[in-house]
């Protein structure tokens, strides 16, 4: 890391231990207008898409979908990129899995996201240092006295982890690529005190919690849900922690309470509301310190569940309960009214009180109105009768048409493939 680099990692560090604790909602928003005039101001004079709404009010720049923001990816980025160019380069990394190479110093990368819809990051090495001190101010409470060995299973690396490492702090990545057993007898060597994966890999490692003896588990890169919380947490006795973050930015990150906390005010969200009763929102996401890939009122397909109540620990960054998986994915149910959004925590809930001693489940939407259930192992009648009985009582809570409903054997899915328990194969009308 460069003295730069350094000194930009330090910065973003100290005042992301500042801002964390922020009880003051009129101050968060006065730093958000503040960075957001910043940004603007920069995009408009080195962005040929944005530099048409220079000086226009923010409501009026346009909302992009991913499918534009990287179909406009040569006009949007602020340096004179060309996708294909890194469209090249990040095959190529992905295809060798080393990821250490950049591109001029920039660090660039596929995502593939819930959906399956490839993205890219691109991010200088500025950003990335204030992205890295932001993340580990917020996350990381280091005790010097002990050394502390932080483990990152992930779909793909980055040399910043290893870069970041400290005398008392360090970092290794595990290619969830390799196979399972070379990643298990890794960690096991290693032996981190801080587990970081994706909930799925964490799920499987919960198996094999007697050979690892973390004191914190973090989850990343996939919907956590009710169902491998609780696994995750009885197999290693630590509560589960989350970092949100997308191909977007970093978007937000567990309290001590355990909730998590958008993470304004670096990042400004216009929630995008799903019902009347607004317990549920799509964010329009503008990231305040992105600027060479820039992200702008960015529409994500995620649907997060707002925390009703205060969060005990008093911070002014909005709360959310849960994420609970893309707006792609909603199932969706006729009834006299027009259709019925089916959010997946409801199905969760009665999945998990219908079937007891589940290991694994998914919910598909084969057609309107059709949905096909895998559950392993296969639950005997009794079971499976009560699991169809309470799926039809939820529909007629919603006042919807019960759903005819099909149980079949799980199948297990690649590693490398992103967990989608509820999965939808036709686009949602609630996305309107």
């Amino acid at each position: 890391m460069s003295l730069r680099a350094a000194g930009t990692f330090i910065g973003a560090w100290v005042r992301s231990r500042r801002l964390d604790h922020l009880r003051d909602r009129a101050r968060l928003e006065s730093l958000q207008r503040q960075w957001l005039a910043r940004l603007l101001e920069h995009v408009a004079e080195h962005s040929p898409y944005y530099r048409p709404f220079a000086g226009f009010p923010f409501e009026s720049w346009p909302i992009v979908s991913k499918r534009e923001w990287m179909a406009g990816f040569d006009r949007i980025n602020t340096i004179g990129a060309r996708l294909s160019e890194l469209d090249a380069f990040a095959a190529n990394a992905e295809a060798t899995r080393n990821f250490s190479p950049t591109w001029r110093g920039h660090t660039v990368g596929f995502s593939t996201g819930t959906s399956g819809h490839r993205g890219m990051f691109f991010v200088s090495p500025e950003e990335r240092a204030r992205w890295a001190g932001t993340l580990f101010g917020r996350m990381l409470r280091i005790n010097f006295l002990r050394e502390e060995r932080l483990a990152l299973v992930l779909r793909a690396g980055s040399p910043l982890y290893e870069r970041a490492s400290t005398l008392r702090l360090r970092f290794r990545y595990f290619d969830q690529a390799q196979p399972w057993d070379a990643i298990v007898g890794g960690l096991a060597e290693y032996q981190p005190t801080i587990l970081v994966a994706p909930a799925r890999v964490l799920a499987l490692l919960a198996r094999d919690a007697a050979r690892l003896r973390p004191t914190r588990i973090i989850s990343v890169a996939e919907v956590l849900d009710d169902f491998d919380r609780a696994r995750i947490e009885a197999a290693f006795g630590v509560r589960v922690e989350q970092i949100y973050q997308a191909t977007e930015g970093l978007l937000g990150t567990t309290c001590e309470s355990g909730t998590i906390h958008l993470m304004e005010p670096y990042v400004l969200v216009e929630p995008q509301w799903l019902d009347a009763e607004r317990t549920r929102f799509t964010p329009l996401v503008t990231d305040l310190w992105r600027r060479t890939q820039p992200v702008i009122r960015y529409r994500m397909n995620d649907v997060l569940r707002v925390k009703r109540e205060p969060c005990a620990c008093g911070r002014a960054a909005l709360a959310i309960e849960a994420i609970d998986g893309r707006l792609d994915d909603l199932l969706w149910l006729d009834s006299e009214r027009g259709a019925v959004c089916v959010f997946p925590d409801l199905l969760t809930r009665e999945v998990a009180m219908a079937v007891q001693q589940l290991d694994d489940y998914r919910i598909t939407e084969l057609a309107r109105g059709r949905w096909h259930i895998a559950l392993r192992p296969l639950p005997a009648e009794p079971a499976r009768r009560q699991l169809s009985d309470r799926l039809r009582a939820l529909a007629l809570r919603l006042g919807a048409a019960a759903p005819e409903i099909e149980l079949g054997e799980f199948e297990s899915q690649p590693l490398m493939q992103k967990q989608r328990r509820v999965q939808a194969l036709r686009h949602s009308p609630c996305a309107s």
